[in-house]
């Protein structure tokens, strides 16, 4: 009932947290800690400013909105952050740097160079797709959520791009990876790119529709972001 609310608070912070301070998505230190313990505060002043807003509208929770809250929300978490080493770039003559992200759940994270996926994360294989993945709670203890967070870092290079996917498309994308023939690959790839482009939208619901009527996607939410560290351009769709 309150995972749109909460997702979207899980997105301003991590982006905040990781932009104010750079070592946030590096491992479950400090740092992390500290951003997830800001983002509980955030939830409980909201519910509180939520509750009080439904009773002077004259409509005070109800029994099961109550028990939702009481519960709290759920959703995952994947955060990127992309830092130039200048110092390499100097030395190695091109642009080049290292990534950082955290993961908990299975929205995924795909590292393209030309038309291979070089990596991803968290997930290792699409036969580790699972219906109850971990998530992130609004009520959970920073140090359980410190303990359930995945890390990764690792190097990229002028020119790579980075596809994030929630459970559903990263699935079949990882998929695709698996089994399909470079060419297969390459189109897979390129069709992606052409669906980050603003205007491309209703194409994208279009091509999603088609793959869940064929039984290739499950029928979920999806959102996609596409980044790119130079040269093509694109934006989310979701």
């Amino acid at each position: 009932m309150f995972a749109r609310t909460w997702s979207g608070m899980i997105a301003w912070r991590a982006a905040r947290g990781s932009y104010r301070v750079p070592d946030t998505l590096t491992g479950p230190g400090a740092s992390f800690r500290h951003c997830i313990t800001q983002l509980a505060g955030r939830w409980k002043n909201w519910v509180s400013s939520y509750i009080e807003q439904r009773l002077s509208e004259g409509r005070p929770l109800q029994w099961y909105e109550e028990a939702k809250l009481a519960s709290g929300a759920f959703a995952t978490l994947l955060a990127l952050r992309l830092d130039y080493d200048y110092a390499m770039q100097v030395h190695e003559g091109e642009q080049s740097g290292f990534w950082n992200a955290a993961a908990l759940g299975d929205s995924c994270v795909f590292q393209v160079r030309g038309h291979q996926v070089i990596s991803h994360f968290p997930i290792k294989s699409s036969a580790d797709f699972g219906i109850s993945p971990s998530l992130l709670g609004s009520n959970a203890h920073p140090d359980l959520v410190c303990r359930r967070t995945l890390f990764y870092n690792g190097p990229f290079k002028e020119g790579d791009e980075f596809f994030l996917m929630t459970d559903a498309l990263a699935a079949w994308f990882l998929s695709a990876v698996e089994n399909s023939s470079p060419s297969e690959l390459e189109g897979i790839v390129d069709q992606l790119r052409v669906f980050s482009r603003t205007g491309n939208r209703s194409t994208f619901a279009t091509w999603l529709s088609s793959l869940r009527v064929a039984g290739a996607l499950r029928n979920d939410d999806i959102t996609f972001m596409h980044i790119c560290t130079s040269g093509r351009s694109g934006d989310g769709n979701s």
